[in-house]
C-alpha cells in the first residue's frame, strides 16, 4: 500500500488561493468607487499644485500627473485582482512577508541598491525605483495581525506576548528612523500599538511597557539629527524662525487662511509658487487644496478620508475571522494616521515632519502600496458578504 506523500507546509497552490467560491461574492463596491474617486480627486489637485515646479524645471506640464496616473491605474488594477485573492494567504506566509519588508529595508543602506532623495536615503532600485517603507507598513501589519491571531492563549504571558509583539514593531520602527524619516516611523508606531491594544494588550502588562516606552523615547531623543530637532525648536516658536525653518509651514498657513470659506478657485494658489518649497506637491498639497477650494473643500477631502476610514473598519467589524479583523483594522489605521499627520502639518497642529497624503499626494509607491492594502480589505469584504448571504439562506431553509 502506497504512502501519501506528507504535503511541504510552504508548498504554495494557487487554486486553493485563487478559485474559491468566495471570490464570486461581491465586495464593498462603495469602498471601491470612494478610493477611485479620491485618486481622481488627487490627480486634479497634483495638476494644480506641480505647475510651479513644472515650469521651475522646465518639464512637460503633466508630467507629475501622467506619472502619478499610471501608478493610480495599475494600482486599481491590482486592487481587483487583490480582492478575489483569498487574504488568508497573507497570515500562512505571514513570516516570509515580513521578512521580505526588512530585507527591502535593509538595502537602504547597501550602497549598490541604495537611492538618495533630498539627501536622504529612503529608497532603492531593483529596476524600479521605490520606498520600501510603504511595503513595510504593510508586511508589518500582516505579522503582527497574524502573530496576535495565533496566540490568544499566551498573551496574558509577557515572554510570550509582549516581547515577540515589541520585536515585530520594533525591527522596522528602528530601520525606518534610521533613514531619518521619523513621520512614517511614528505613523507605523502608532497605528501597530493600537492594533496590539485591541488584539491582545493586557492591563498588567502596562508598568513594564511604559519603562520601555520611555527608555525609548529617550533614546530616540538623544539619536535625533539636529534638523529635526531645530523643527520642533520652531514648532514651539514659529514668528522667530520665518526666513528659514518655519518659511514652509507658516505659508502653508498662510494658503489655508487666503482660502476662507469657498477658497481662491481653482488653480488659482500663489504660495504654490514657491512659498511651500519644492514639497509643496508632496507634503504641502493640503495647503494649495484649502487655499483654492477653501474650508468646504478641505472638509470634503477629510470627510472622504473618514469615509473611507470607517468602510475599512466596518468590515473589520463585520469579519468573523479575527485575523481579518485586526488586518483591516491596520489598514484602516495605516491610512487615516498618516492622512491626519499630513494634514495636521498644513495646519501647522504638529512639528513638519514630512510625510504623503495618501492617494492625493505625489507618489507612485505609496498609491500602489494603498492600493494593494485596501485589495486585501476588498477581499475581506467579499468574504463577509458571502457569509452573510449564507446564513440567509441557511435562515430560508430552516
Amino acid at each position: 500500500m502506497k504512502r501519501k506523500k506528507k504535503k511541504n507546509s510552504l508548498s504554495f497552490n494557487i487554486d486553493r488561493y485563487w478559485n474559491y467560491e468566495q471570490k464570486k461574492a461581491k465586495f464593498n463596491i462603495y469602498l471601491f468607487i470612494s478610493i477611485i474617486f479620491i485618486g481622481i480627486l488627487g490627480l486634479a489637485f497634483l495638476l494644480s499644485a506641480s505647475s510651479y515646479l513644472t515650469i521651475k524645471y522646465n518639464i512637460n506640464r503633466y508630467y507629475y500627473v501622467i506619472r502619478q496616473g499610471i501608478f493610480l491605474m495599475l494600482g486599481i488594477i491590482l486592487m481587483y485582482l487583490i480582492s478575489k485573492v483569498n487574504y488568508k494567504i497573507y497570515k500562512k506566509y505571514a513570516f516570509v512577508i515580513y521578512v521580505i519588508g526588512i530585507i527591502l529595508l535593509i538595502l537602504v543602506y547597501v550602497p549598490p541598491f541604495s537611492v538618495s532623495v533630498n539627501g536622504a536615503r529612503r529608497a532603492i532600485n531593483l529596476g524600479i525605483r521605490f520606498m520600501p517603507s510603504d511595503i513595510a507598513k504593510f508586511s508589518t501589519i500582516v505579522m503582527l495581525s497574524t502573530f496576535l491571531a495565533r496566540n490568544q492563549r499566551n498573551m496574558m504571558y509577557f515572554s510570550k506576548s509582549v516581547i515577540p509583539t515589541g520585536i515585530i514593531i520594533g525591527i522596522p520602527f528602528v530601520l525606518i528612523l534610521f533613514q531619518t524619516d521619523l513621520s512614517t516611523s511614528f505613523v507605523l508606531a502608532l497605528s501597530l500599538a493600537i492594533i496590539y491594544l485591541v488584539g491582545g494588550f493586557k492591563s498588567k502588562h502596562l508598568p513594564p511597557i511604559l519603562i520601555f516606552v520611555v527608555i525609548g523615547v529617550f533614546i530616540l531623543y538623544k539619536n535625533l539629527e539636529q534638523y529635526q530637532i531645530n523643527r520642533f525648536t520652531a514648532f514651539l516658536n514659529p514668528e522667530l524662525h520665518y526666513n528659514d525653518l518655519s518659511w514652509q509651514v507658516l505659508n502653508g498657513l498662510f494658503a489655508v487662511s487666503r482660502g476662507g470659506v469657498f477658497g481662491q478657485g481653482y488653480g488659482k494658489s500663489i504660495y504654490k509658487n514657491g512659498y511651500l518649497a519644492t514639497e509643496v506637491h508632496n507634503d504641502m498639497i493640503f495647503s494649495v487644496i484649502s487655499e483654492e477650494f477653501g474650508f468646504i473643500g478641505s472638509v470634503i477631502v477629510i470627510l472622504l478620508i473618514v469615509s473611507i476610514t470607517y468602510m475599512t473598519i466596518k468590515e473589520a467589524l463585520k469579519s468573523k475571522d479575527f485575523f481579518a479583523k485586526l488586518l483591516c483594522l491596520g489598514i484602516g489605521l495605516i491610512y487615516v494616521i498618516q492622512s491626519l499627520v499630513n494634514i495636521a502639518v498644513s495646519l501647522s497642529l504638529i512639528p513638519n515632519t514630512g510625510i504623503t497624503l495618501p492617494f492625493i499626494s505625489n507618489g507612485g509607491t505609496s498609491i500602489v502600496a494603498f492600493c494593494i492594502m485596501f485589495g486585501v480589505v476588498l477581499n475581506i469584504s467579499r468574504f463577509n458578504n458571502y457569509e452573510l448571504e449564507k446564513e440567509k439562506k441557511n435562515n430560508v431553509l430552516k
